[in-house]
């Protein structure tokens, strides 16, 4: 835990003649003219930052930056034409390896106001799937698809987050409570739920395919990148066993990421929910405006019949107290009113509404406060007529599923009419076969169930209120608890 030095211009006194200097170095680096040499980065200096900038200046921060490791100096032979070659000797600079990575941090946060905000791509995803399904096939060229599968997930993962981050941050969170964001309103929600309908048509594809990629022997494809690695010339042997590591944990990322485990939910369900409740957050965001507009409308019709009013006043002290009802004396007393008032009524216009009263006790110095605890009975009556309604309504739902049974076996595929309590029944026992990938559950009948799922066939079920498009799906009865 010793400090960094390469990071160490970023700090000091001249921050602005370092990193002026390092920015030069590194555009150059990009331009593939990394070999720079004292003039140059003199000539710049006082053309870009300062025309007094020195000759020990110079030397100085080119020293420095060396001694830091964000630059390496290389002498170059050659015959000096004059004393000051001589004296200077004749060095080629170049960005180093850590300079590189600590400009690249240094431009990042300096524009990750536009880099962190990210995007919901759903073609991400698509693609994604291709090269889930291109690796599940190909057993010649794993390694190759695994790269492109490497490169693909980082970036979903990068952008989403970034993008959940940004719209939750507290900047976008104050624009969301403007007005001026009901212009863009339609484009934001219609640009969350295109990405929630297009990410969930895919997600038991690509699903089914990480469960697949997780259970694949990896040790061809390790053995592939291992090679790949050999044929590199350089210093630093990579291990084989390194590159194992790697490539399990990114097998394991991908499975989290999509399916979870049972420490933690999936991140893919955490997308899901975080963008369902922004949604829900700018419609209710884009009902409260308009309820604003709304009010001022009517606050508008609330005046035009107050000047009424006003113009139907004979006398000024007529119109005095008139004004004195309406907007407040000069000195008033404020009064909580606990009942129910009618003024929250949408319905009515506010002059055809009845006051609320209010119940004033006695007051002074005579006033006693008499508190007395009272009685609390339990009516076991009552609560017996709720429980036998309650196990009455439990004991209906359950005999309309089992309705559905013939000799403890269900399909789908032969139901005539399904009621929609039963529906929401099954469709809940599906979904949760389906998040804990089991076909075995344990029913809120006291009674087991086994489903049997097949995705590629699809059926449609006649229900009361409307067909049903779903996977064919057949279930068994088990015993009760």
């Amino acid at each position: 835990m010793n400090k960094i030095w390469p990071a160490n211009y970023l700090t000091v006194d001249n921050v602005a003649r370092y990193r002026k200097i390092m920015r030069f170095f590194y555009e150059k680096h990009h331009q593939f003219q990394g070999g720079l040499y004292r003039a140059d980065v003199l000539e710049m200096m006082r053309r870009e930052f300062s025309s007094d900038y020195s000759d020990l200046e110079v030397n100085g921060d080119l020293d420095n930056l060396v001694e830091w490791g964000n630059l390496k100096r290389q002498q170059e032979m050659v015959r000096p034409k004059s004393i000051e070659d001589y004296r200077n000797k004749h060095f080629r600079y170049q960005i180093s390896e850590e300079g590189i990575i600590v400009e690249e941090m240094a431009y990042k946060l300096t524009h990750i106001k536009r880099a962190a905000q990210g995007s919901l791509d759903k073609e991400s995803f698509d693609h994604l799937l291709e090269l889930f399904n291109e690796f599940i096939k190909t057993s010649t060229s794993q390694a190759e698809i695994w790269l492109k599968i490497r490169e693909e997930f980082k970036s979903i993962s990068d952008n989403t987050a970034n993008y959940i981050t940004y719209i939750t941050s507290p900047e976008v969170d104050s624009r969301m409570k403007t007005e001026q964001f009901l212009i863009y309103k339609d484009k934001f929600v219609n640009y969350l739920r295109d990405f929630v309908s297009s990410v969930q048509q895919l997600y038991y594809q690509l699903r089914a395919a990480v469960e697949e990629i997780s259970t694949m022997d990896s040790e061809p494809m390790i053995e592939s990148l291992y090679q790949k690695e050999l044929e590199k010339p350089q210093f630093d042997e990579i291990k084989k066993s390194e590159i194992a590591e790697q490539v399990r944990g990114e097998i394991t990322a991908i499975y989290n990421w999509f399916i979870g485990s049972s420490a933690r939910s999936s991140e893919y369900d955490s997308l899901m929910r975080q963008t369902e409740q922004m949604i829900s957050k700018i419609t209710g965001l884009i009902y409260y405006f308009g309820q604003e507009m709304h009010q001022y409308r009517s606050r508008k019709k609330d005046y035009i019949k107050i000047a009424e009013w006003f113009n139907q006043a004979e006398t000024i002290p007529e119109a005095q107290k008139m004004y004195a009802g309406i907007f407040g004396l000069e000195h008033t007393r404020h009064y909580y009113i606990p009942e129910v008032s009618e003024a929250t009524s949408t319905k009515e216009d506010s002059w055809e509404l009845l006051p609320a009263k209010l119940h004033l006790g006695q007051r002074g110095r005579g006033r006693t406060t008499e508190t007395r605890a009272r009685a609390f009975s339990i009516d076991s009556q009552k609560q017996y007529e709720q429980m036998a309604t309650y196990l009455k309504q439990e004991t209906k739902r359950k005999e309309r599923v089992l309705s559905y049974f013939k000799d403890d076996f269900l399909d789908f595929e032969k139901i005539q009419t399904l009621d929609s309590v039963s529906r929401q029944i099954f469709l809940r026992w599906i979904s949760s076969s389906l998040a804990t990938a089991s076909e075995y559950i344990m029913t809120e009948f006291d009674f087991s169930v086994t489903i049997h799922l097949e995705k590629e066939h699809r059926i449609n079920v006649s229900c009361e209120d409307g067909v049903l498009e779903m996977p064919a799906v057949t279930m068994k009865k088990g015993v009760s608890a």
